[in-house]
């Protein structure tokens, strides 16, 4: 019963990987980026301004290719730089208005259906999930980080 229960949930992240793959790529598309910087986009919306470094490592880039990444944001008018009111020394990339307005068109349907169908779950229950799926970012990162490193 359990090695079964196991099998689902194995089959159900598979398929909610491939889901969201779809999604995105839809999402990309409908907002003339390529994924990497439809990613970048979605990290300001949900996690608001940050500091280069910070957008690259949730990222997955370097330095480097996160420049170029937010220099094609500010061109598409998705992204700004500004100065950090906190420390003068330190510059934020923040999301535009239209960012917004386009995330809302994307993803805003999509929270609404999410925070819906959150609702019948308990307090304890939502703890659990949110566990869960903070352990399976973890885990798909250390994929992705292994894959590179590793020759064919």
């Amino acid at each position: 019963m359990r090695r079964r229960l196991i099998e689902d949930l194995m089959v159900a992240l598979t398929d909610l990987q491939n889901a969201s793959e779809m999604a995105d790529a839809a999402i990309s598309e409908r907002m003339g980026l390529n994924r990497t910087d439809s990613r970048c986009v979605a990290y300001l919306i949900t996690r608001g301004p940050m500091a280069s470094g910070e957008l690259a490592e949730l990222a997955g880039l370097t330095p480097g290719a996160l420049t170029v990444a937010v220099d094609r944001l500010e061109r598409a008018g998705f992204a700004e730089r500004a100065r950090d009111v906190a420390d003068r020394r330190r510059v934020l990339i923040h999301p535009t208005d239209k960012a917004r307005t386009l995330a809302e068109d994307a993803w805003g349907q999509a929270v609404r259906e999410s925070e819906a169908q959150f609702s019948a779950y308990s307090d304890d229950q939502l703890s659990l999930l949110s566990d869960f799926v903070r352990g399976q970012v973890a885990q798909q990162r250390r994929v992705a980080e292994r894959m590179r490193a590793t020759p064919l």
